[in-house]
């Protein structure tokens, strides 16, 4: 019976030891930052080459990262050395931050992890500095595997389908009237943001469409196909777009191609972009106009911006040139508010703002699996996640020190066992410790604000985003707050708002036209004005005769035929944008107005000649 027991026991030690040890196979090399001091066994590494077990990868003035079996990402600092084991590496020389399930040996201990994202540096005395970002970490004697070997290449996070209704407004004092009266707009705007390909939080390609309307006739809608990546190096987002654009007006419909390209870094931003028109509208206008955007101060994780904008455009044969100051202000990661003003030679003044409201179709912009699911645990064993995650389970029966645990906290796709003892040491997101040369705890504290800053700059800075980088970014807001402006931009929250955020190009600031009193007149409006004007101002040559002209009593016959007075009908209220009469059943421009004619100021009538939006404003004659 004891034999029974023993070989019993021994083949439940035997399986439990197979589920917790993970075979290493490889670590492959995916990027190599600042030069190209990156070595396998002391010979030159390329990108994409592989280190498998018992080799040693090293760095000189370099830094490199690398993939474990596809289930764990690596950063290896400068002049630093791991060697590859069957089951964990270990660090001989300098620092490494591992994301991911990938175990690291300490002497005699194991490192393992769960959801994890941590620092191990070696000391000088040989022993081991570890550092926990985000996750929870364990050393001891047990090892800990993974169950499913998920692709940590899938465990990015994605951005969501965005929604945005809004209101914009402009004026124009065009032709010298008051603001507002010679062109101006109020529209209400909606848009529909949809991400098509993302690729591990680096690039993005995507459709942005807009419509607006100000519901009385006048109405407009865009569309952008757009490429945007983030560069590691510099933290800089790029941007590339093509477009096309299109809004009915009383005279014509418009349309045109767009085209631009943005570069942003440090919330500073150049951009660049324009419209061909497409149409033969008479009053249409082709556009170029840069864009230089400069925070002047902080708002959370975003910056209120002033943009300085020159441009030139062409029309009706000429070109004109002018500039545009405007200020946006993100009010939360929803509300946005901004306002412009320009002024150029052809449209005069123009001022116009917007205010903008965007959720997403999930309720959030992000959709992170790194993020802790929000579970309510039962104070009922069998009723917690451990029991409900249909997961095997080891149960220990007759006492053993030893109790199988799932660790705390964790939250990675990624399934684990863990078995913990009295002698093993936990660390949660925000602490630190020292072990010696053979793995036992020397000191443990809490990661102040400096030390963990100091952490995600020296390993992550000109890295490619992690997997859990955001996750380490909410983890520091738990802990100490929002992050600096520094800190945001590495862990890549500038480069997702950036990726979410359009171009702006909005109606009246990228929908220009020609006003109607710059378009060129009709031939009857450019009659010589001087030709109405009696002789009386000659002088008189033929002085001599003025006797006989006295004395003629003969009636003189004036052959001069009567003058033609040329008048249009105009509505003195209502719609702006529909003020003159065009015999369609409703006002239009003055370049589609009907044109009578008359010898007296006096005769002209129009009577049963309405104008307005709907056709029923009365008029009163203008002559031209």
């Amino acid at each position: 019976m004891k034999l029974r027991k023993l070989v019993s026991g021994l083949v439940l030690a035997s399986s439990f030891t197979s589920v917790q040890a993970a075979p290493f196979n490889d670590a492959t090399i995916r990027r190599i930052v600042d030069g190209n001091e990156v070595f396998i066994d002391q010979r030159p590494a390329k990108i994409n080459q592989q280190a498998t077990r018992g080799q040693n990868v090293s760095t000189g003035r370099s830094r490199a990262e690398l993939l474990f079996d596809r289930r764990a990402l690596g950063f290896l600092g400068r002049n630093s050395l791991i060697r590859l084991g069957e089951s964990c590496f270990k660090l001989q020389q300098g620092q490494v931050l591992v994301n991911g399930p990938q175990n690291s040996c300490l002497g005699n201990k194991i490192l393992g992890i769960r959801g994890t994202t941590y620092v191990l540096s070696s000391e000088k005395d040989g022993g081991y500095r570890l550092s926990v970002l985000a996750g929870e970490a364990v050393v001891g004697d047990a090892v800990e595997a993974s169950e499913i070997s998920a692709d940590i290449l899938q465990q990015f996070p994605t951005l969501t389908p965005v929604i945005g209704f809004g209101s914009s407004a402009w004026g124009s004092n065009a032709g010298g009237t008051s603001l507002g009266e010679a062109a101006g707009l109020i529209l209400g705007d909606t848009s529909f943001f949809l991400p098509l390909y993302q690729h591990e939080s680096q690039q993005l390609f995507y459709s942005y469409s807009t419509a607006n309307s100000n519901f009385d006739g006048v109405w407009g809608a865009s569309t952008e196909l757009g490429y945007k990546w983030f560069n590691p190096t510099n933290r800089s987002t790029n941007s590339l777009l093509v477009g096309y654009d299109g809004w009915q007006e009383p005279s014509c419909f418009h349309s045109q191609v767009s085209l631009g390209g943005l570069w942003e870094q440090g919330r500073w931003s150049f951009g660049i972009n324009g419209g061909i028109p497409m149409d033969r509208c008479e009053n249409n206008l082709g556009y170029a106009i840069g864009r230089l955007g400069i925070p002047i101060a902080d708002l959370g994780k975003q910056s209120v911006t002033l943009s300085l904008s020159p441009y030139v455009m062409h029309g009706i044969g000429n070109t004109y040139g002018g500039g545009k100051i405007g200020i946006n202000v993100p009010v939360s990661d929803h509300l946005a508010l901004s306002a412009y003003g320009q002024y150029d030679g052809l449209l005069d003044t123009v001022v116009g703002g917007q205010i903008s409201y965007r959720f997403s179709t999930n309720g959030q912009f992000l959709n992170d699996p790194n993020r802790p699911a929000a579970t309510t645990q039962s104070p009922l064993p069998w009723k917690s996640s451990g029991f409900q995650s249909g997961k095997p389970m080891q149960i220990a029966l007759g006492g053993t020190e030893a109790t199988p645990q799932a660790v705390a906290g964790s939250h990675n796709p990624i399934g684990l066992l863990t078995q913990h003892k009295s002698t093993d040491v936990i660390l949660a997101a925000g602490e630190e410790a020292l072990f010696d040369r053979n793995g036992m705890l020397l000191k443990r504290e809490r990661l102040d604000r400096e030390r963990y800053s100091q952490l995600i700059e020296s390993t992550m800075s000109g890295h490619n985003l992690l997997p859990e980088s955001q996750l380490i970014q909410r983890t520091y807001e738990q802990l100490f707050g929002t992050p600096d402006r520094e800190l945001l931009a590495i862990l890549g929250s500038d480069w997702l708002i950036a990726a979410r955020t359009p171009y702006p190009r909005r109606r009246a600031a990228s929908n220009l036209v020609v006003p109607d009193d710059k378009l060129p007149k009709d031939e009857t409006n450019n009659r010589d004005n001087n030709d109405d004007a009696v002789d009386d101002d000659q002088p008189n040559d033929d002085k001599g005769d003025s006797d006989v002209t006295d004395t003629d009593t003969t009636p003189s016959q004036d052959t001069t035929p009567a003058e033609l007075l040329t008048y249009v009908c105009k509505a003195s209220s209502g719609n702006p944008d529909f003020p003159y009469f065009t015999g369609s059943g409703y006002g239009g421009p003055l370049s589609d107005a009907v044109r009578f004619t008359t010898t007296s100021e006096s005769d002209a009538s129009c009577d049963g000649k309405s104008a307005g939006s709907d056709g029923r404003e009365p008029t009163n004659a203008v002559f031209l």
